[in-house]
């Protein structure tokens, strides 16, 4: 029992981390940091990711996985008539904030005269 205590309390201190739109994805071995700056960049891109410089050994001369920070997803959220940019700087700012989201800068028209969305993150 005090083994398998120690270990979890090793791998804690060993592994960094993770944020909500960070994962650690499994890469197979890696055997050093020149290796991880081959396989990572590539394993993050497919995954719709960017690596963020880490990487570590889950097991030994078998497994490691690299830190991959994803962007949060975005939606389109209706706001009403939008009318230009600047309306749109006024308006989706707002929107966003009462759907507990930022705004991306993006926004279109949907109905002519009648509904614009606001993209948020």
């Amino acid at each position: 029992m005090t083994r398998i205590f120690l270990l979890i309390a090793a791998t804690a201190l060993v592994s960094p981390t993770l944020s909500a739109a960070q994962q650690a994805i499994e890469a197979g071995p890696i055997w050093n940091q020149g290796h991880a700056d081959q396989v990572c960049p590539a394993v993050a891109a497919s995954h719709g990711g960017t690596w963020t410089g880490h990487w570590w050994t889950t097991v030994a001369g078998q497994m490691s996985v690299c830190q991959v920070s994803t962007a949060a997803p975005t939606r389109a959220v209706e706001a009403g008539p939008i009318w230009n940019q600047g309306h749109a700087d006024q308006v989706c700012p707002a929107v966003a904030a009462s759907h507990g989201g930022t705004w991306t800068g993006q926004w279109w028209t949907t109905v002519a005269s009648e509904m614009s969305v606001c993209e948020i993150r």
